[in-house]
């Protein structure tokens, strides 16, 4: 493993996250014998928007039931958990993060959801697949970290059937001006690579797979996160000013309020922008 891989890991792997996720669980009362999918999502779905960006996504993809998919970049397979438990797919998810993986592993044994879920630490630009492994490749807010993007998406079309979807939503450059740091994916300059959304779809184009769908949804994560700050607001003005048992700050660590808030600046001064997409692969 090169030394970037192993900076990232230290930027994503903050140590302890299962044993503070089930406290978390306790805190709410949850019987840890009975816990679901969707008692999990406030810490396991950590992208922009979590389980309702899921949701759209889904609903945007129209992933048949049942589907065998790859999630890459995977982090504690809480959209894995959704995909099984909603729709009956297979899913297969990879992370360059041994933890996320071991932690998504015991919460999907956790959820009676290991059947139709696992998880394997892996590089998602050497994906140890064989060639048209899969009816779906789904990816949320990866490719950020990622400087070859060629790479991992010819890697991507490889692994997809003839006829198979891929489908992703990610973080795009927007107006060219340097991004606020740290952020939830990057905490020095080096860590993030982004991409303008127009070159992102040349490279996924590049690859071979036909674009079904392409659509900004800034304007919906922006929403998303003034409901979730007023909802915050409103806590605190009934005396509660501590995090919430479960939630991404387990995730993001120390520095959670400071990623958050910048990510949202970024945002706020078009700095960044964000996509959804679905891609086919041609017959």
């Amino acid at each position: 493993m090169g030394d970037s891989h192993e900076e990232m890991l230290r930027h994503y792997e903050p140590g302890g996250l299962l044993p503070r996720i089930v406290a978390g669980l306790q805190a709410l009362g949850k019987d840890l014998d009975s816990v679901t999918y969707e008692d999990l999502a406030p810490a396991d779905e950590f992208h922009s928007a979590g389980r309702s960006a899921t949701r759209a996504l889904v609903e945007l993809a129209k992933i048949p039931p049942g589907s065998r998919v790859l999630d890459v970049g995977s982090g504690l397979g809480g959209p894995a958990r959704y995909l099984a438990a909603t729709l009956g797919c297979d899913v297969t998810g990879i992370d360059l993060s041994p933890e996320f993986c071991g932690v998504a592993n015991a919460l999907s044994r956790m959820t009676r959801l290991s059947d139709r879920t696992r998880f394997q630490a892996g590089d998602a630009l050497e994906l140890p697949f064989t060639a048209s492994s899969f009816d779906v490749v789904w990816t949320i807010q990866m490719q950020m970290n990622i400087r070859d993007k060629r790479r991992l998406y010819f890697g991507i079309a490889r692994v997809l059937r003839p006829g198979g979807l891929f489908v992703c939503q990610e973080i795009c450059a927007g107006n060219g001006e340097p991004i606020e740091l740290p952020v939830p994916w990057a905490s020095r300059p080096n860590q993030s690579h982004l991409a303008d959304a127009e070159s992102l779809r040349g490279l996924i184009r590049g690859a071979g797979l036909l674009e079904r769908t392409w659509r900004d949804i800034t304007a919906d994560i922006m929403a998303a996160r003034k409901a979730q700050q007023a909802k915050a607001h409103a806590s605190g003005a009934s005396g509660s000013s501590a995090p919430p048992p479960l939630g991404m700050h387990l995730v993001l660590g120390e520095q959670a309020a400071v990623k958050t808030s910048n990510s949202g600046r970024n945002t706020d001064a078009g700095r960044t922008v964000f996509i959804q997409s679905v891609f086919d692969k041609p017959d």
